[in-house]
């Protein structure tokens, strides 16, 4: 794969427009970084009143502007970008970067701008970046077309940014405390190049090994997910996404749209990609400089070397929240320890040296904890006293460090005073953070990374024994009569065509019809009121069962079944474990598939996993053990082991019968009841609702 952003970052010419000479405006800014920043090819600034600015022949157009230039930065205002970008399609560049605001943050005048861009881009073949961000930076390069007031130093971290603003303070920070990074690419509106093409950008970038992203909107989930899978076999992503918690909630039909949201789509698709989530956007960095710096550990055992018991303590049970534990310290390890340590040191884990140990100490305790069969990684946390300076505790960990294969992440806490103390640290690749628990969420990210690492690729195949043409034939009857609500029957045969297994069932519109039809399904049998509106059944008394023979039949149609309704009967199925497995379309990443605990509690319990559709038979499995119903499956308490295999089988249908058919919006199978192994599962309730609008 080659490089879809390589100008951006190697042109052999730059035209800045709307250069300015004035160093209070956002333009000279531009100019000025990459004049000083170390960006080897010619700057052309252009300006209507021509001149000179920082030595630099400023040219009254870009008509005028010499070859060769491959990349223009404009900076001029919403109106006067647009004409701008016209003239360099016009001049011949291919490439360009907006950093005006005022288009679609500001509403439909602004989209109507950005629409205008779009198609100057297309009729010129163009690219560009922004309108509303930044600029983009390369270290290495070097070339910096931002208006941030610092240029981060060379490392490896790639970060891809919607917001400016994140960029500026992430850059700010970094300077200060000594983290470098290769690309920084602020997208800003997205308009052309988006978030997709970033990820593919860094992927084949050779000085990028970790990838952080913080993102607000997708204009294609779908080409996200595919992107990012193609980056994480061999770079880690870590991403934050805004937006994720919607202020208000829609109405929805199934159980599926009712759990699902935008959270739960956004770490689907992380899944499915490898992409590790961050919650705010300390865990964001945090996990970046992890990443970036140390390997992921062999095992979940991890020593912690203090010199403060509480810290430390708080240490211990963040570790625990990301899946690590203390290590348990060998006799022989332990009488190391108080060989080196001050006296009084407890030995045990946390390893606390109290109030007063020296750097070397320091040294020597983390040598012996590193070199520990038994530990898998170290956590250092300090807390300054008045014997021994940050400085030099942070070079003595950081000798050792850097020197060990296994990770060791560094807690200093503290105010500006501990600033060269973190910038010593990451010059020897320890990670620093300012508090245990930021501390072990970065032992944790890499313990996450490792899992991600070790899945198995997950090829998706069409499940067998698929009806497609009854499939298609039942959801154009429905949308034929102006519905999208297919009926009870309907979903149940619309289940079969995909070849899920269903009770037999049929539908009845007086007493003696349903009589006559719980004769044809069998007994016992079920009848449950199918009326509009009439989505939780068993809320509104709409469900009678293990009605024995047609006169019970007939009583309870007459009991629960208004005039003009209609009534379900069904078999009903042989005793089990109640699922639901269900599906939803997401606006940003498309179908997305559920499982859980079924039954009437289900949106109580919320005991429910999620992934985006196809499913292969891997992500199925893992699916139903995140949750408490694939523990029950397994059997407990004396009750025997149920049909797993049914189960995955249900999920890949359903995932399979949301890809072949866009118009179904939501689906539910509830329950889903699971007899033994070997004796499948049964829908006894398949609810599914259409989209409203148009394919």
């Amino acid at each position: 794969m080659t490089d879809p952003l390589h100008t951006f970052f190697y042109p052999r010419g730059v035209a800045v427009l709307g250069a300015s000479a004035n160093p209070l405006k956002l333009s000279h800014g531009v100019l000025r970084n990459l004049v000083t920043h170390g960006f080897r090819a010619p700057v052309y600034p252009v300006n209507p009143k021509g001149g000179a600015m920082l030595g630099l022949r400023v040219y009254t157009t870009v008509a005028d502007v010499p070859d060769p230039v491959d990349l223009a930065v404009i900076v001029l205002s919403a109106g006067q970008t647009v004409e701008a970008l016209e003239a360099c399609g016009k001049r011949g560049i291919r490439n360009a970067v907006l950093i005006a605001s005022g288009f679609g943050e500001l509403g439909s005048g602004g989209r109507e701008r950005e629409s205008q861009l779009l198609e100057i881009a297309r009729r010129h073949k163009m690219r560009f970046v922004g309108p509303n961000c930044v600029g983009v930076i390369d270290t290495y390069a070097p070339i910096d077309t931002s208006f941030i007031r610092t240029m981060p130093s060379q490392g490896v971290i790639g970060f891809v940014s919607h917001s400016g603003a994140v960029c500026g303070g992430t850059m700010d920070w970094a300077s200060a405390v000594g983290v470098g990074f290769s690309r920084v690419i602020s997208l800003g509106n997205q308009v052309d190049v988006e978030v997709a093409d970033a990820l593919d950008s860094l992927a084949v970038d050779p000085h990028t090994r970790v990838v952080a992203a913080y993102i607000e909107g997708l204009p294609d989930g779908r080409r996200f997910v595919e992107a990012a899978a193609r980056l994480t076999p061999h770079k880690p992503l870590i991403v934050l996404k805004a937006g994720r918690t919607p202020s208000g909630t829609r109405a929805v039909a199934s159980h599926t749209g009712a759990l699902a949201g935008a959270d739960q789509a956004f770490l689907a698709a992380c899944r499915r990609a490898g992409a590790i989530p961050a919650e705010n956007l300390e865990e964001l960095v945090d996990g970046a400089i992890s990443l970036a710096y140390r390997q992921s550990p062999q095992g979940a055992r991890i020593a912690i070397l203090t010199n403060a018991g509480g810290p430390a303590a708080v240490g211990a049970d963040a570790l625990d929240r990301n899946g690590l534990h203390l290590a348990n310290l060998s006799r022989e390890t332990q009488t190391r320890l108080r060989e080196v340590c001050p006296p009084g040191t407890m030995t045990g884990n946390p390893v606390d040296m109290l109030g007063g140990p020296q750097p070397e100490q320091y040294t020597q305790a983390l040598e012996i904890l590193s070199q520990s069969a038994e530990v898998d990684g170290v956590m250092v946390v300090y807390v300054p006293q008045a014997i021994t300076s940050p400085h030099d505790v942070a070079a003595a960990v950081g000798h050792v460090g850097e020197g060990t294969e296994k990770p060791v992440v560094c807690c200093i806490s503290g105010g500006g005073g501990i600033r060269a103390a973190a910038r010593g640290l990451h010059a020897h690749s320890i990670p620093h953070y300012l508090t245990p628990a930021r501390a072990a969420h970065g032992l944790g990210t890499l313990w996450r990374y490792k899992y991600i690492q070790a899945r198995p690729p997950s090829e998706t195949e069409p499940v067998a024994g698929v009806d497609h043409k009854r499939a298609r034939a039942l959801i154009e009857a429905v949308r034929s009569a102006g519905q999208h609500v297919l009926d009870p029957q309907a979903g149940a045969e619309l289940a079969a065509a995909y070849g899920l297994s269903t009770s037999p069932s049929g539908l009845a519109a007086t007493p003696d019809e349903a009589a006559a039809l719980a004769e044809r399904v069998g007994y016992p049998a079920a009848l449950k009121r199918v009326a509009p509106g009439a989505l939780h059944k068993t809320d509104a008394g709409g469900v009678a069962l293990n009605l024995e023979d047609g006169d019970a039949v007939k009583e309870a149609f007459e009991r629960i079944v208004g005039w003009g309704e209609r009534g379900l009967v069904q078999r009903m199925a042989l005793p089990g474990l109640e699922v639901i497995v269900g599906a939803q379309r997401d606006d940003q990443f498309g179908p997305l598939v559920m499982v859980g605990l079924g039954g009437i509690y289900v949106e109580v319990l919320r005991d429910v996993a999620f992934r985006l559709a196809p499913l292969s038979a891997a992500q199925a499995r893992a699916m139903v053990a995140e949750t408490a119903a694939g523990r029950l499956l397994k059997g407990v308490r004396g009750q025997p082991p149920r049909d797993v295999a049914a189960v995955m089988d249900a999920l890949r249908r359903v995932g399979q019968l949301m890809t072949d058919l866009p118009r179904v919006a939501e689906i539910d199978l509830n329950p889903l009841i699971v007899g033994r192994i070997g004796q499948g599962a049964c829908a006894v309730d398949v609810r599914v609702m259409l989209s409203e609008g148009e394919d």
